[in-house]
């Protein structure tokens, strides 16, 4: 069984994310291992009529500020430290690997919503993250 010394848990701000990170922070304990909590906000595009664009350094910002209020509060909630804490922009699966290598991490744990019908055609974050990861994956099979 392997010796997990750094785990990465990759927390949406969705119903089930405390259920993630607390689930990381159990294996944290478990394992004596340091533990990273990352949120990725992801760039929004914005409809300008003929072209798709991204949204204004301002509105980024403010989204990147919000997120972080939210994640310290879940920090809070969950008694992890905010220096502990992530909050990032960019594409979600690629923040996640990016992470992961620079910061030597040897687990990610991640949630995983299982897709049917025509959700399953598209790429979603967690399979990318399974699929590409430096290091391993666990993926906690959450509710639909």
């Amino acid at each position: 069984m392997a010796n997990y010394q750094h785990i990465l848990a990759a927390v949406d701000l969705d119903p089930h994310g405390e259920r993630v990170l607390r689930h990381a922070q159990g294996m944290a304990r478990l394992f004596g291992a340091r533990l990273t909590v990352l949120h990725v906000v992801e760039f929004i595009p914005m409809d300008s009529g003929d072209a798709l664009m991204i949204a204004t350094p301002d509105l980024n910002r403010q989204l990147v500020d919000q997120a972080r209020q939210q994640m310290e509060a879940l920090c809070g909630r969950c008694e992890v430290p905010a220096e502990q804490l992530l909050v990032l922009q960019g594409s979600a699966s690629g923040e996640i690997k990016r992470m992961a290598k620079e910061r030597a991490v040897d687990l990610v744990v991640i949630g995983h919503h299982p897709r049917r019908g025509l959700a399953a055609l598209f790429s979603h974050t967690d399979e990318h993250v399974v699929q590409r990861a430096p290091c391993d994956v666990l993926a906690l099979r959450l509710p639909d």
